[in-house]
């Protein structure tokens, strides 16, 4: 018992199948147990490593280990010219709904699958979220083309039922020093910029890099006194009852009233508000306008209507959010109601589980949550029942695109009828013509915003709307 004796010493708690007097045999058992510990813990660092850098659903890689990748890639490739290539599916929601979440998940894996195949030298791709796919690949010759092509033949036979069509933005990398997710976002503009647009598949980014680096330095250097001097000035976009054409509240949307540049629309500043946090001082100030704004009137007695304001991304991972919006309705003594609180469907997507806890409590608290750019990603109807919302903002050009066909057509009519046993109200964007309130009517719409109606005017503007309502009275 000399072995298992001084093994003991040494603090080794041996279980009876070690009494052995045979140093070699004791020896053997010990490596063979330190190889199972040993091969266990690789697997679960591949388990690991599989969750921290690739994509669940399609097996690819996630947002933020591509963004790693092409970074190295760029850094040891000094010498090659690069392309970022954004791809989104058109009208994915669409296919979501007509032919349910399991039928668009499979089509997320026959993109990845897609992109598996074409895999080539200094080839890197990832899903970003959704529907949004990107890669990075050499920009001199035509791989980028021919990616482009191959994966259009590859989605040919995507759906039997369906005809899939993915457009491409394209932004040529010219300065390694920005970010990636900078790159990104400047080939999600491309194709944005070509969205519903038939005969053309992809799209360059063709902005003016130096331009925009010295105008967004501009911004920076900027924000914080144009708060403190109040320069960010409040536009209200009245919205409409479809039935009786009355005004029944407004969107608070932000501009910059710049002392020399004159007005900054928010498209130029909110994105680098975004990126660098600002946007959270920003919104809070907005919030607290909105307010006043709601108790001048009330004792003006104009029945205004509520004003919706944004909730940035930023916003809904504050764990006192909505302790600050209370705050803020108690010292204007305003109801919740009053407030409503607009999210958009991209900041849900990103964070579902974050977004349904944060909604609870502000529904608890009274407030009446918008959800904005509905039908734009990937949220079905079935979802939004755990997110507690009760207006849902959908664009006229979805409304339109899905009543396009018959099957189309009953299927809206269909999700119009679910939604309104959810209690969900559907508020129609985009609305430019009589045409299009009409087709909105038929359809059992409730509510609109959109030029036809108003276009985003300042407050004295609005005011001058509201005064002009016989009494100031307004139907709710």
């Amino acid at each position: 018992m000399a072995v298992y004796e001084a093994l003991k010493k040494k603090g080794k708690k041996l279980e009876p199948e070690y009494y052995t007097e045979n140093p070699a045999e004791l020896l053997a058992i010990l490596r063979q147990e330190s190889k199972a510990k040993d091969e266990l813990i690789l697997r679960l660092q591949g388990e690991l490593r599989r969750k921290l850098e690739f994509d669940e659903l399609t097996g690819i890689y996630n947002r933020n280990t591509f963004c790693r990748k092409v970074r190295e890639l760029l850094q040891e490739q000094a010498s090659e010219e690069f392309v970022l290539v954004r791809m989104d599916i058109e009208h994915f929601k669409l296919i979501n709904d007509l032919y349910g979440e399991a039928e668009g998940n499979r089509l997320l894996v026959y993109i990845a699958e897609g992109l598996e195949a074409f895999r080539a030298e200094y080839f890197v791709y990832g899903r970003m979220y959704a529907d949004d796919f990107v890669i990075c690949c050499p920009a001199c010759g035509s791989a980028h083309m021919d990616f482009i092509k191959n994966m259009q033949i590859h989605m040919q036979g995507a759906m039997p039922a369906h005809d899939v069509v993915i457009k491409f933005g394209l932004y040529y990398v010219t300065n390694r020093e920005l970010s990636i997710s900078f790159m990104c976002d400047r080939a999600d503009q491309a194709v944005k910029q070509i969205k519903g647009k038939d005969l053309q598949s992809y799209n360059v980014y063709q902005g003016n890099l130096r331009r925009t680096m010295l105008q967004e330095k501009e911004i920076l250097a900027e924000m914080n006194e144009a708060l403190e001097q109040g320069q960010f000035k409040l536009y209200l976009q009245p919205q409409y009852d479809l039935q009786t054409e009355n005004i029944i509240g407004a969107e608070a949307l932000v501009r910059w009233d710049h002392p020399v540049k004159g007005l900054i629309g928010p498209e130029v500043f909110l994105p680098v508000f975004e990126r660098t946090g600002f946007i959270v001082k920003l919104d809070e100030y907005l919030w607290e306008a909105a307010c006043r704004l709601l108790k001048k009137w009330a004792d003006a007695g104009l029945n205004s209507g509520p004003l919706a304001v944004n909730i940035s991304r930023l916003d809904l991972y504050r764990t006192d959010l909505c302790d600050i919006l209370l705050d803020l309705v108690e010292k204007y003594n305003l109801e919740p109601a009053q407030l409503q609180l607009e999210i958009t469907e991209n900041a849900y997507a990103e964070n579902p589980c974050q977004i349904i806890e944060v909604t609870k409590e502000l529904k608890s608290c009274g407030f009446r949550i918008l959800l904005d750019d509905f039908g734009s990603g990937y949220t079905s109807l079935e979802m939004i029942k755990d997110v507690l919302v009760d207006i849902l903002k959908i664009d006229l050009y979805f409304l339109k695109t899905y009543a396009s066909s018959y099957e189309g057509d009953v299927s809206l009519r269909a999700f119009m009828r679910t939604a309104e046993q959810l209690g969900l109200v559907i508020m129609a964007e985009g609305v430019e013509n009589t045409s299009q309130a009409s087709f909105l009517r038929d359809l059992g719409c409730r509510q609109a915003q959109g030029y036809y109606y108003a276009k985003p005017m300042p407050v004295e503007e609005y005011e001058r709307l509201l005064e002009g309502i016989p009494n100031g009275k307004m139907l709710n």
